[in-house]
């Protein structure tokens, strides 16, 4: 099994701490810039500095590292047809109730070279998997993919 290779192979590592800045940036120089800032007032802009962190940690996909199996990658079209790959889906947060996910799934090359996932997935399935916990998410994610390798 391999990993798809993105399309551009590029990965900017700072684009994942690009929020964080802006946000401790722009409080420390409204710390700054405003004059006699009270005491509690700066302990409201403080507050909100870990408010605002805590959600946006909260919204950020898990990190997980993995393995040397995993880590090898190929170009999809240099595998046969019928090779299982392992994809990593990525699905943001289109709703408020959802949180960004990515799911490791296997499936036949096939089905990404002709897209079908992205032609047969559908808002019932997308509120199924985000809805559910993490393995529960991932294994009904995996049964869509098989049922669409069935095709």
């Amino acid at each position: 099994m391999a990993k798809i290779l993105p399309t551009d192979g590029n990965w900017i590592p700072e684009s994942c701490s690009f929020p964080e800045d802006v946000m401790i940036d722009m409080l420390e120089e409204l710390s700054r810039d405003v004059p006699n800032l009270m005491h509690k007032e700066y302990l409201a802009l403080v507050a909100l500095q870990s408010k605002w962190m805590a959600k946006l940690a909260n919204r950020q996909p898990q990190q997980e590292q993995p393995s040397e199996e995993e880590r090898r990658e190929v170009y999809i079209d240099d595998v046969d047809d019928n090779e299982m790959v392992n994809n990593r889906i990525y699905i943001p947060r289109l709703r408020p109730a959802w949180r960004a996910r990515h799911f490791n799934i296997l499936m036949r090359a096939l089905i990404i070279k002709q897209g079908l996932l992205n032609k047969h997935i559908h808002w019932q399935i997308l509120d199924k998997i985000m809805s559910a916990p993490d393995a529960e998410g991932q294994a009904e994610l995996q049964a869509f993919v098989d049922n669409i390798g069935r095709l």
